[in-house]
């Protein structure tokens, strides 16, 4: 077998991987702080008779796309958004955990959680609870939640490099490393919502692309089984 097919095989792996992530993209298009994720690949030299036969290297990583999502008013002031780099810090049975979404809402004990039910942090790395008889909420820049104009508490914001963070789920991130302390510290948006920042016509439009590369290396692979099959017929019959 020709030393091809194993090239034709890692360029589908590497498609494959890249088909899984804008297919995933796409469909948190309308997720609230969703970051579209890129893999990207390498061309490294293949172990083979060849020197200079180049292959692709699967599962290289992928990296997320900074770029913010647009602002979105709800007028909701638990509905906060981060202009800038940083994350929302929750907690989670696993541990901390970050996220851009900040879809707040208040649990049955007026503790500040997410969607999900996790609690969301303050900069004391406890979770933040409201006054049972607070009427006014609001958020300033800086994360300060006030109460009735009385401060309960600062939004815990943390800033980390993109390889530092790993998805889990759809707006969630664990992080390795400390927290990055330089840099511009983010600014609190309250009222609004940070969109996803998926371009859903792009995203299509590279989906089509990587399953068109796909579909084309998986007959490059086939028409190579049908080569070693017709020559195995050929070299093994009568002589």
């Amino acid at each position: 077998m020709g030393s091809g097919i194993y090239i034709a095989a890692a360029g589908a792996i590497a498609q494959s991987d890249a088909m899984d992530a804008t297919a995933n993209n796409i469909a948190n298009a309308g997720t609230s702080g969703f970051h579209a994720e890129r893999v990207s690949f390498k061309e490294v030299l293949t172990k083979a008779k060849s020197p200079d036969q180049l292959s692709v290297q699967a599962n290289t990583g992928k990296t997320l796309d900074s770029q913010n999502g647009a602002l979105l008013q709800t007028n909701n002031p638990l509905d906060v958004a981060i202009e800038g780099d940083g994350l929302f810090s929750v907690q989670t049975a696993q541990g901390t955990r970050y996220t851009r979404a900040g879809n707040f809402q208040l649990d049955s004990q007026g503790a500040l959680v997410t969607p999900d039910g996790y609690k969301v942090l303050g900069e004391n790395g406890q979770p933040i609870t409201m006054p049972p008889t607070a009427t006014n909420i609001a958020v300033t820049s800086d994360g300060t939640i006030n109460a009735d104009n009385q401060p309960v508490g600062k939004l815990k914001l943390a800033q980390f490099g993109a390889n530092q963070l790993k998805r889990e789920g759809a707006t969630l991130f664990s992080a390795t490393g400390a927290p990055q302390t330089s840099g511009t510290p983010p600014t609190v948006r309250s009222g609004v919502l940070e969109s996803s920042n998926v371009n859903i016509v792009h995203g299509v439009v590279d989906l089509v692309k990587v399953q068109r590369s796909y579909e084309s290396l998986m007959r490059v692979i086939q028409n190579y089984h049908d080569i070693d099959d017709q020559t195995a017929k050929t070299l093994g019959g009568p002589r």
